[in-house]
């Protein structure tokens, strides 16, 4: 081929390769789903990771990822080489074109200190958060017993050292007894918003089976309420009045406490039976795991099949995602180039 068509065949093909759809079309859909699963794998494990370091007695550290951008780059190449010969006046080359494409992700962290790890962490669990889950459905009896001290001045078990108290004898019976009437829909939970403030309220229906009857009748006693029907409000407190069901939150710090306490310090030594979770420990995690975290030269790690355990902590990572009201708002403290 004459040596000025030869280059005018290349460019026409690094133009045309260098001129493709554009990339952020095609990338789309390849890079949402793998940086959702990426993050949601990395939420699981810093969680787990926190867990076990209270176990050892570090202070928890929560790093929240604010912004991924990812940037593609196309650069196309042409070559071309020749040989001339003036005797047979022929001349003959080759030619060569190629695509080269870049990938520069940017991942922004925002570490949770300061005032805001206070809001966050340890202060108590927004009651309207609390109500506003039970109110949409989720299972009181899960909600209660991890995330109250006491209701109505009856104790939730706390084992924490921090943070410990005996149990009452009589909660667990309170809390089944609550979950069977908002199962039946013999008791419902209200949330209102006026003037920026929020306020609960149980509303009792006025139409009870004799179970239901007698799941109220329990809390009467049990609680010391009146509850003769309609609605009555919720307090956020240690103790209320009559006619108030009265709660007391914790705090994210005393439910990963709480939650600490189901960790294997040493492989197949047993943790107590009251535990929220079980995280197992061992020299090698298996296969199959839920999450899985290294520390301090173990793995530790929550089974697959152990559903109680997959749902508490499930229920956890909501509960962090809804106390952190500022989020995204705060200014990135550390950008990294991941590329």
């Amino acid at each position: 081929m004459p040596l000025g068509k030869l280059a005018v065949s290349v460019l026409a093909m690094s133009l045309a390769v260098s001129g493709c759809a554009s990339l952020g079309v095609h990338q789309v859909g390849v890079d949402r789903s793998d940086y959702v699963n990426k993050l949601r794998e990395s939420e699981k494990e810093q969680l787990l990771s926190n867990i076990v370091a209270l176990r050892y007695g570090d202070a928890p550290m929560f790093l929240t990822v604010t912004s991924v951008i990812s940037q593609y780059t196309r650069e196309a190449s042409a070559s071309v080489g020749a040989t001339l010969d003036p005797a047979s006046g022929s001349d003959g080359g080759s030619a060569g074109a190629g695509v080269l494409l870049r990938e520069t992700p940017t991942v922004t962290y925002t570490p949770i200190t300061g005032a805001r790890f206070a809001r966050n962490m340890l202060s108590p669990i927004p009651p309207a958060s609390l109500l506003a889950m039970m109110e949409a459905g989720w299972a009181s009896d899960r909600l209660l017993t991890l995330c109250v001290r006491s209701i109505n001045g009856t104790a939730n078990h706390g084992q924490s050292g921090l943070f410990e108290q005996p149990a009452d004898p009589h909660f667990d019976q309170v809390v089944a007894a609550l979950r069977r009437l908002q199962l039946s829909g013999a008791i419902s939970v209200r949330l209102r918003e006026r003037d920026k403030i929020y306020y609960g309220s149980a509303l009792v229906s006025p139409t009870l089976t004799e179970a239901d009857r007698a799941d109220v009748a329990l809390l009467k006693q049990l609680l010391g309420l009146k509850f003769d029907g309609g609605e009555n409000p919720i307090v956020f407190a240690k103790a209320g009045g009559p006619n108030e069901l009265a709660l007391a939150t914790r705090s994210m710090f005393e439910i990963l406490s709480e939650l600490a306490h189901g960790v294997e310090t040493e492989a197949g030594r047993p943790v107590p039976s009251e535990t929220l979770i079980h995280v197992h420990s061992g020299a090698k995690a298996p296969a199959d795991a839920y999450v899985a975290v290294r520390h301090r030269g173990r793995w530790f790690w929550i089974d697959g099949d152990d559903e109680q355990s997959r749902r508490t902590f499930l229920l956890t990572q909501i509960l962090l995602f809804l106390n952190d009201e500022e989020g995204a708002a705060h200014a990135p403290l550390l950008t990294i180039p991941a590329g």
